[in-house]
This record gives C-alpha cells, sequence and structure tokens, in this order.
C-alpha cells in the first residue's frame, strides 16, 4: 500500500472521477480516446465481456493545439458518452475523463494513458486494495468473450504475479484491400518473430509490447513509477520495467482483437509501420536472421562465466565478433562494475546485467544486424528452434501467421508455467 500512497502523492494532481469507486471492485480498463468515432461500440461490446466487479475509464484527449477536426470530434465523442451513459443502465459502470486541452508538449497516448491508470491507481488506493487491477485497452479494440472475468481468475489464482500479457490477433477481416491484409499479417509476424527470438535467446523480456494487451496490479504499476507520457512506444518502455522487476506472465486463451488501421497517430508503432510497407511497393518483409538470436543465447548461457570469473576479456572474446563490438561500444565496461558490487549472486547479477542490456539495446542490437531474410523462411526455423515445429502443409503468410499465433500462445503459457513453478 505505501508504493501506491508514495506514487499518487508525488504525481500531485490526479483525476478523481464523479462517482465513488464499487466496494468491490476488482479491475479498471482503461482506454484512451482521441478523435475516436467508434467508442460507443467498444463500450457496448465490453459490457457483455466483463464482469461487474469491472468498470471501465475512457480518457477523451487532445493537446491544445489539436486540429480542428480533431477537437470537434472530441467534442461530439463527449456529448455521445455523455448521452449514453444516461440513456443506458450499464453493467459495467463507464467513467469518462475531459482531457482535452493538455500541453503540446506530453499530449499524445502515453500521456493519456497515464490519466487513465493513474484515476485507476486513485480507486484501489481509495479502496485499499493495492492488489487491484489495471487493464489497459484501446478505444478500437474488441476482446474475447470472457475478458474481463479470465483476467481476474488468473490474478486471483496467481497472487505473487505483478502484470501479465494477453493473447493478440488483429483483425484482418476488417483490412480495407488484399495489400492492407498482408501488410498487417507481415506487421504481427514480424512482432511475433521477435518476441519469439527473445525466448529462443533466454532474455527477460519475451513478449510483444502492445498497449492493449496487458493488465497489471496497482501496487506493480506505482512501484515502477506508473505510466510514461511518451508520444509513441510508451507500452514498451512500460512494460520492459516491469519486466525487470520479474517476469511478465501470460494469460493465454483471454484474446484482444486491435484494428488493422493505417492511421499513423504515432511517430512510430503499428499504423505507421503498416502504412508504410503499404505505400511502399515491396513484395516481402525482410527480418534479422535467427543467427542473430543464436549470438545473444550464447551471450545468456554464458553469464555465469563472467559472474563467477569477472574477466570480461575473456568473455568478449568468446561471444560473435559483431555483438563482442556492440557490447563494448554500449560501454559494458563501465556498467560491470556496478553490477559486480550489487550482485552477491548469480540471478541478482543476471537481473543488473539485464537492466543494463534492456529490450531497447536487444532491439538496436538487431536492427543494426547485417544479415537479412524474408519472414516466411525465418519463423518457421525459429519456431523449430524452440521445439513448436509447424505441421506439414503450411504454406503462405497468412497461413503460417495462423499457426504462428497458435505455437506463441502455447511457448507463452509454458515459460509462464515454469516461470512460477520455479519461483514455488
Amino acid at each position: 500500500m505505501r508504493h501506491l500512497m508514495r506514487y499518487l502523492a508525488r504525481q500531485g494532481s490526479v483525476s478523481e472521477l464523479h462517482d465513488p469507486p464499487s466496494a468491490d471492485l476488482a479491475m479498471a480498463v482503461v482506454i484512451p480516446c482521441y478523435a475516436e468515432s467508434g467508442i460507443i461500440e467498444t463500450l457496448s461490446h465490453l459490457q457483455q465481456r466483463c464482469p461487474r466487479n469491472t468498470e471501465i475509464i475512457v480518457v477523451v484527449n487532445h493537446a491544445r493545439n489539436a486540429p480542428a477536426w480533431a477537437r470537434a470530434r472530441n467534442r461530439r465523442t463527449l456529448s455521445a458518452l455523455a448521452a449514453w451513459r444516461k440513456a443506458t443502465a450499464c453493467s459495467v459502470p463507464v467513467q469518462v475523463i475531459d482531457a482535452c486541452e493538455l500541453p503540446p508538449k506530453h499530449a499524445g497516448v502515453g500521456l493519456a494513458r497515464k490519466i487513465g491508470m493513474d484515476a485507476a491507481a486513485l480507486r484501489f488506493c481509495q479502496l485499499q486494495r493495492p492488489d487491484g487491477l489495471i487493464a489497459s485497452l484501446d478505444a478500437d479494440c474488441r476482446v474475447s468473450i470472457d475478458y474481463g472475468a479470465r483476467i481476474c481468475a488468473y490474478f486471483d489464482a496467481h497472487p505473487s504475479v505483478h502484470a501479465a500479457t494477453l493473447d493478440c490477433a488483429h483483425r484482418l477481416q476488417d483490412c480495407v484491400d488484399a495489400r492492407h491484409r498482408q501488410a498487417m499479417i507481415y506487421y504481427e509476424l514480424f512482432l511475433r518473430y521477435l518476441a519469439l527470438g527473445w525466448r529462443y535467446a533466454g532474455l527477460p523480456y519475451a513478449f510483444m509490447s502492445i498497449g492493449s494487451c496487458f493488465a497489471v496490479r496497482a501496487n506493480a504499476y506505482a512501484r515502477q513509477g506508473g505510466m510514461n507520457r511518451r508520444k509513441a512506444g510508451e507500452d514498451f518502455y512500460f512494460l520492459h520495467k516491469l519486466a525487470r522487476e520479474r517476469p511478465l506472465a501470460h494469460i493465454s486463451g483471454v484474446s484482444v482483437y486491435p484494428s488493422p488501421r493505417m492511421e499513423a497517430r504515432a511517430p512510430f508503432g503499428t499504423g505507421q509501420a503498416v502504412s508504410d510497407w503499404y505505400r511502399s511497393g515491396a513484395v516481402g518483409w525482410p527480418v534479422v536472421a535467427p543467427a542473430c538470436f543464436d549470438e545473444l543465447r550464447r551471450m545468456n548461457v554464458t553469464l555465469p562465466e563472467l559472474f563467477a570469473d569477472r574477466d570480461e576479456e575473456t568473455w568478449l572474446a568468446s561471444l560473435a565478433p559483431t555483438l563482442s563490438a556492440y557490447l563494448q561500444h554500449a560501454g559494458i565496461a563501465r556498467a560491470l562494475p556496478g553490477m559486480y558490487r550489487h550482485a552477491r549472486s548469480l540471478p541478482v547479477f543476471r537481473r543488473h546485467f539485464y537492466t543494463w542490456f534492456d529490450g531497447l539495446r536487444a532491439w538496436r542490437y538487431a536492427q543494426r544486424y547485417a544479415d537479412t531474410t524474408e519472414i516466411e523462411r525465418a519463423v518457421p526455423g525459429l519456431l523449430a528452434a524452440l521445439g513448436a515445429p509447424l505441421p506439414a502443409g503450411v504454406d503462405g503468410a497468412e497461413m503460417l501467421l495462423t499457426e504462428t499465433r497458435k505455437q506463441f500462445a502455447r511457448i507463452g503459457q509454458e515459460a509462464t508455467h515454469k516461470e512460477r513453478t520455479d519461483e514455488r
């Protein structure tokens, strides 16, 4: 409880919702809403998929310098939400935060998500329920039928879990044409390939960083300093901070279905990547070669030697030259003394190492890796290396994605089970 109280005290002003929280509130679902036209449909959809001990917090937001069309749409959204709440007998309460006219320097999806998640954290603090759940969703998403109940049940059954990711499958049926569908298939395959690569290498951040596909306990949210205010990639940075504390769980069978829209509302991310490929005229989607993950795997399995011998030069010489050079350029010589000083055991040393060699550093290494291959060739090989070979007859990117979704969920579930068993 102290983490939650301390965090909220540091925030100063937190949006306090008009209606008091229900005494049995277990989970708040936070939805940023910027110039959306379908938020009422999303809320109606969620009414059937969340239990009564849930509430939904919608954060309607724009910057002071937002374009006129976005401001007008948000005004219509606020009016529509007020009318809908008045006319609808909601089984799941819906709270609305008017976060329009935000400072342009910070306005964006990160700040909007933070405003809603901070409000949820305050609700759980008022209820003296620091283990309450905050789920993050987007305004254009759909979810599986038992979304809310299964998230709550999973966290109830696993009290040591501080945060978890959820299954994700973009709605391919909503693509505007065949090329859009192909772009979305490639992009989702790319996200899964990268997460599977981290898994194969043994890195502690083997998950897809998607802002609509995770849930976190309020006290863990507070311990990590809450959501950041980044205009893009806020989910990546927040989830990786949580993963430094301990591995994230994965709740298999609870699915979120994001929109495949190409609208680029952030400097990078799904919309931008899909739109860029769609307009580029490209045929395939090159990805980093699997050998990159072999090199990172070698680094991971030799960390015990580095900790025991404290011979940085010999350890670096045992790695692939490209990775050794990258680590040296990144400043490992300056970082290691602090790791040794604060680590009396290998698990603690490993945690400090991956706080330094975090997901961003790993991603930058993959970006700079010289060898690439087409994604249709890369994914099957990586799945086979993980002990999850594809069945015979898988042909084409769409069929590959269908099978990869199944294997990805199974691998994530098995890894979560192993981590929970190891903790016991």
